[in-house]
């Protein structure tokens, strides 16, 4: 496998004046972020308010520092040109309910070769409830989605060529996403299942970058991304074992998917887990969850193996999240009596 340099992707696109499809970052937690994935998510810890955060990097090792250049490249041979870096992706997200309404903010900044991405979304969930327990929650999220890019690192293959930026172009477009969201105390032998559909950027933001002064601008554009997610808690497989299925899919309405997970939780407090990832990758998961009495802690890590190509290149991907449950508690004062006591005659 050969490295393409995501600055000759970048001044392809410059001189072609084309839009780039941008894809959404992925993470192997993807049960621990599922605000980021569904609207409709927000507020379905009800009484609690719920607040994570993940830190993600990706094929560590990978991109980075300086290339040379070769014949082909279109630049004198040997020239160091600045390699952009592997992905990295942090995530926030915050939620809670008031009545039947669920309201939560999240925001996610990737970096990606020479360009980042920032995008906060507020997400508001209207949650009907059933005879039976269950929950049926549907959900909007807008906000806007922030793109920039390094221009200084590009190398041009012409000297000053007006088409390519000196500095750094930022630009924006709002965002619009929508979810279902679906909970159910029991099913058979499984316990609070959960099930979700949701369709993030509507419609489709085009984020144009242009420098003042320059001829040429650079299109950015979020694919239309379909989700579904499942999940359940089967408890006490053996004495103090449960175990929590989970299962994702992910698509850009061309490539397709799944993320296939179990994680074993013991004495509700030490968790280890595996997932699958199609076509062909392998993640492995551990966290602790920290008793709080009624407020809840949870850290985990994940690595993910790299089984393809890019092996010889990279040392694998890492994931951490840290996610806090809290409620508040209200000891109402007792109520003033209509007339004041003034004399113990009055008693």
């Amino acid at each position: 496998m050969k490295i393409k340099f995501t600055i000759l992707i970048l001044m392809i696109g410059f001189i072609t004046n084309q839009s780039k499809a941008q894809q959404d970052p992925q993470f192997t937690q993807f049960m621990n972020n599922k605000l980021f994935y569904n609207p409709g998510f927000a507020g379905s810890t009800a009484g609690k308010i719920c607040v994570n955060g993940t830190f993600r990097t990706q094929w560590v090792g990978y991109g980075g520092g300086n290339a040379f250049t070769n014949d082909a490249s279109g630049v004198t041979p040997g020239t160091p040109v600045a390699r952009g870096s592997a992905p990295t992706t942090q995530n926030f997200g915050i939620h809670g309910n008031i009545g039947r309404f669920g309201i939560g903010l999240n925001i996610w900044q990737d970096q990606l070769g020479f360009t980042s991405t920032l995008a906060p979304t507020i997400s508001l969930a209207y949650i009907h409830p059933f005879d039976n327990g269950a929950k049926l929650a549907g959900g909007i999220g807008v906000g806007i989605i922030q793109n920039s890019m390094d221009g200084k690192k590009l190398e041009p293959f012409t000297p000053n060529d007006p088409k390519i930026p000196t500095g750094t172009v930022t630009g924006f477009s709002p965002n619009v996403d929508f979810g279902l969201y679906y909970t159910l105390p029991q099913l058979s032998i499984f316990n609070d299942v959960y099930f979700g559909v949701s369709s993030l950027h509507l419609n489709s933001p085009l984020v144009i970058l242009v420098e003042d002064g320059k001829t040429g601008e650079f299109k950015l554009q979020s694919q239309r991304h379909y989700y579904a997610m499942a999940g359940a808690t089967y408890q006490q497989v053996i004495p103090n074992l449960d175990l929590n299925p989970n299962v994702i899919y992910k698509s850009d309405g061309t490539k397709h998917n799944f993320d296939f997970n179990c994680l074993a939780v013991y004495d509700q407090k030490i968790i280890g887990g595996l997932t699958y990832r199609t076509p062909q990758e392998f993640c492995v998961l551990a966290g602790y969850n920290f008793p709080l009495g009624a407020n809840s802690l949870n850290l985990m890590y994940s690595y993910d193996l790299i089984t393809s190509d890019i092996i010889s290149y990279s040392q694998g991907s890492h994931e951490i999240t840290l996610k806090y449950c809290f409620g508040f508690k209200f000891d109402p004062k007792p109520p003033k009596p209509f007339f004041p006591i003034k004399t113990p005659r009055m008693l």
